[in-house]
């Protein structure tokens, strides 16, 4: 009888380690082999080992923060300062779709690159970690001009709960300090309005949501366009809904701007695995197959990192971005992407970073979060 009870108690050890070790596979995504394997001795270890008292670790030297101004717009240099700068004449099978069809668009009025700052599902950092918010807000002042950066923009999820009054005061907190200096631009997500009830109420009070000027908005404010002069592009948002009423309106936009290339935020467009989500075959159909001005698609909403790229009979080709680390709670914290647009070359440089974990690429893999779309707009 006892030995049936210790062999019992012996498998539920075993049971409750094995869990142990797959939920610790599962979330140090960003970890290399060799370090999830340290975890995984360590776990075992502490779980053989009987609970005795140990002294406190003594705290790791704190390494000396990387200067942030600079690092990545050295990464950028090299994209842009050659006007003649094309694709590699040898092009990776698997890089194949990075490469997008020119498309003769009017030359904007300044030939300097310009930089779109990008913010993903800031939902947590309303919701729990405010500093985190904050400190890409400060970041964002000290690094604006360097980059030259003419707006931040935000593809949705900017709160957790749109019910709580807090959230949208976090969020306000640090987006007010990003507008000293920049324009916000955002899309609702889900968070933001409700999945299945899409009220814009919440959305519509707070004022980094509907202030520009220069925006015109459809209907409850769900979908809007932002023409920008001076760097003679179309921006376009598409919040959170279950319909795609607004695609008319959207379309007639796109077509009495028809010379500016266009930039679309959408909250879903894809899956983690680069497939199209739900939304995003609407928006395909609805937008990308009758517009040929649209050219880029920002997204979020799902985990991870992802992009997608199609040409169309017309001779157009769309790229997507997704990414949104915020679930990450240990390694993907704070992290912004920094898209660099040389209207030389029509190429699009893109890097990531946390100013909070002062951290490039999220990934081990740095070629999934610091890349160049050719000819991308």
């Amino acid at each position: 009888m006892n030995q049936n009870r210790i062999l019992g108690t012996l498998w539920l050890l075993l049971l409750s380690l094995i869990c142990v070790v797959m939920f610790i596979m599962k979330r140090e995504r960003t970890k290399s082999p060799q370090e999830v394997i340290a975890d995984t001795v360590a776990v075992a270890t502490t779980a053989a080992a009987p609970a005795i008292p140990t002294p406190e670790p003594t705290p790791s030297p704190v390494p000396t923060p990387a200067p942030t101004q600079y690092e990545i717009v050295d990464v950028f240099i090299p994209l842009y300062a050659d006007p003649t700068a094309t694709p590699p004449a040898t092009v990776p099978p698997d890089m194949l779709y990075l490469l997008a069809t020119p498309t003769p668009f009017t030359p904007p009025k300044s030939a300097e690159p310009f930089s779109l700052i990008w913010f993903s599902d800031t939902q947590y950092y309303a919701y729990k970690r405010p500093e985190i918010f904050q400190s890409m807000a400060d970041w964002v002042l000290n690094v604006h001009a360097d980059y030259r950066a003419v707006a931040v923009v935000c593809t949705g999820d900017i709160v957790d709960n749109r019910n709580y009054q807090r959230h949208w005061d976090n969020a306000d907190a640090a987006i007010s300090r990003i507008r000293e200096a920049l324009p916000f631009y955002c899309v609702a997500g889900n968070h933001d309005v409700g999945a299945n009830t899409v009220d814009y109420a919440a959305y519509r009070q707070a004022d980094f949501c509907t202030a520009p000027e220069a925006m015109l908005f459809y209907d409850d404010c769900s979908t809007w366009v932002l023409p920008m002069p001076e760097q003679q592009i179309l921006l376009c948002g598409i919040g959170w809904q279950n319909g795609t009423e607004y695609a008319d309106w959207l379309n007639a936009m796109l077509a009495e701007y028809a010379d500016y290339p266009a930039v679309l935020l959408v909250h879903s467009f894809l899956n983690d695995d680069g497939t199209l989500s739900t939304n995003g075959k609407r928006v395909e159909q609805a937008i990308l197959s009758v517009s040929p001005s649209v050219r880029l698609v920002l997204c979020g909403h799902n985990d991870g990192s992802a992009r997608w790229s199609k040409s169309y009979p017309d001779g157009h080709t769309v790229n997507a971005m997704m990414y949104n680390f915020q679930d990450d709670k240990k390694y993907g914290l704070g992290y912004a992407r920094i898209l660099m647009f040389n209207p030389g070359t029509r190429n699009i440089a893109v890097t990531t970073y946390s100013p909070f974990l002062n951290d490039y690429n999220y990934y081990k893999n740095a070629d999934r979060d610091t890349f160049t779309l050719y000819d991308a707009w």
